[in-house]
C-alpha cells in the first residue's frame, strides 16, 4: 500500500524521476522539480510514519511504518540532492528509483543508496560490514553484493517480527556476537537466517 502510494506521487512529479534523455531540461530546472517533488514526498510520508508509528512494535504491520520512514529518507534525499553534488551522483547511480533492485549499484555508492524501497547510507571510511535498524547501514569499504543482502535479510526480520522483539532477539544478540566473538558471528542462527532470507525471493520466506 506504501509503495503504491508513493509510486503514484512519482508518477506525477515527473522531474522528480525525469532522465531527460535527449538534454532538454537544464540541469538548475530538473533540481528544482526534484526538490519541490522531494518536499511532498517527505511531508506525506513524515506524516505517514507518525500516523503508523504505534505498528512499529506489532510483528508483521511494522512493514507500513517502516516503508514510510524510509521513503521519508527518499524525499529528504531528493531535496539534498539539489545542493550535493554526491548525493546527486549516488542517485543517479540507481536511476532516482527509491525500489532499485541492482545490487551493485548500492555497493558503489559513496553516502547513500536505496535498495527496495530501503534507505542505505555509508558510514566510515575504509572499514566493511552493515548494521541494520529501521534503514540499513554500510561500511565505506563494503563493495560485495552478499553484505547488503544480508542486512537486507535483517530489515525484513524487522518487518516480521516489528522492531520490540527484533531488537531483544536479534539486533543487541548481534551486536554482542559482532563485538566479542567475531570468528563464530557468520553462524549465529539470526545471521544464518538473514544471509538466507535477503538472497530469498519469497515475501516472508
Amino acid at each position: 500500500m506504501i509503495r503504491r502510494i508513493f509510486l503514484v506521487i512519482s508518477d506525477y512529479i515527473t522531474p522528480v524521476m525525469y532522465t531527460d534523455s535527449d538534454g532538454y531540461l537544464p540541469e538548475w530546472l530538473k533540481d528544482v522539480g526534484r526538490f519541490l517533488g522531494g518536499v511532498l514526498i517527505t511531508v506525506v510520508a513524515a506524516a505517514l510514519t507518525i500516523a503508523s508509528a504505534p505498528a512499529l512494535l506489532v510483528p508483521e504491520l511494522s512493514s507500513a511504518p517502516l516503508s514510510s520512514l524510509n521513503m521519508t529518507f527518499y524525499g529528504a534525499m531528493l531535496v539534498a540532492s539539489a545542493f550535493s553534488s554526491a548525493i546527486k551522483s549516488d542517485m543517479e547511480r540507481i536511476s532516482w528509483n527509491p525500489y532499485n533492485e541492482n545490487e551493485n549499484a548500492v555497493s558503489q555508492s559513496y553516502d547513500i543508496s536505496f535498495f527496495k524501497g530501503v534507505f542505505v547510507y555509508r558510514f566510515g571510511n575504509t572499514n566493511g560490514g552493515g548494521i541494520t535498524c529501521f534503514s540499513i547501514g554500510l561500511g565505506r569499504g563494503t563493495h560485495t553484493d552478499i553484505t547488503l543482502l544480508h542486512e537486507y535479510g535483517h530489515y525484513r526480520q524487522q518487518q516480521l517480527l516489528g522492531m520490540g522483539i527484533y531488537t531483544g532477539l536479534i539486533a543487541i544478540p548481534s551486536l554482542i556476537s559482532a563485538k566479542f566473538t567475531p570468528e563464530l558471528h557468520s553462524s549465529r542462527w539470526y545471521e544464518k537466517w538473514a544471509t538466507d532470507w535477503g538472497k530469498s525471493k519469497g515475501f516472508w520466506w
